[in-house]
């Protein structure tokens, strides 16, 4: 017959389960922390002033003022998002193509307009993306924090 005890066991359990909460704490902070870069990223970068080479130049600084950032927490889930409210900025985002209907209100506009006004002349608006190509010049330091806020909770545990 084996016996065996193990010394510790109750510390060792109450370590793994405080682990988790850590974690999690470690990646919120991390995670607050990227999505206010990103939305200040969004802003500076891509929504500047006119002439900069930005993705869209700004005429009244509406778009620019209206992205917001937020995190979520369901205590299993943490979700940051960056976005914006402003009906026209997922044209700019994706882009747009009139067709069918669209297309024949449109001429039946441009019909109407005054020979001094400018007509319509585009038949698609083509993706101008700012939110995106944000984020994706952003996820290696979006990688590279992760990494660290896991390895950090992770290693600042002992089993005994």
């Amino acid at each position: 017959m084996f016996r065996g005890s193990a010394k510790g066991a109750k510390k060792t359990a109450k370590n793994l389960r405080d682990s988790g909460k850590r974690m999690h704490g470690s990646v919120r902070k991390s995670l607050s922390s990227l999505v206010l870069e990103l939305m200040v990223k969004v802003k500076r970068d891509k929504l500047s002033g006119p002439g900069t080479g930005q993705a869209l130049n700004v005429r009244t600084g509406r778009l620019r003022r209206s992205i917001t950032q937020r995190i979520t927490d369901s205590g299993r889930q943490i979700s940051g998002i960056v976005g914006t409210n402003v009906e026209y900025a997922k044209f700019h985002e994706f882009g747009q193509s009139i067709k069918g209907d669209l297309k024949k209100q449109r001429e039946g506009f441009k019909a109407g307009l005054k020979a001094d006004k400018p007509a319509l002349n585009a038949d698609s608006l083509p993706p101008r993306s700012f939110l995106r190509t944000a984020l994706k010049e952003m996820e290696p330091r979006i990688r590279e924090e992760f990494a660290h806020a896991v390895k950090q909770s992770s290693s600042t545990w002992r089993l005994l």
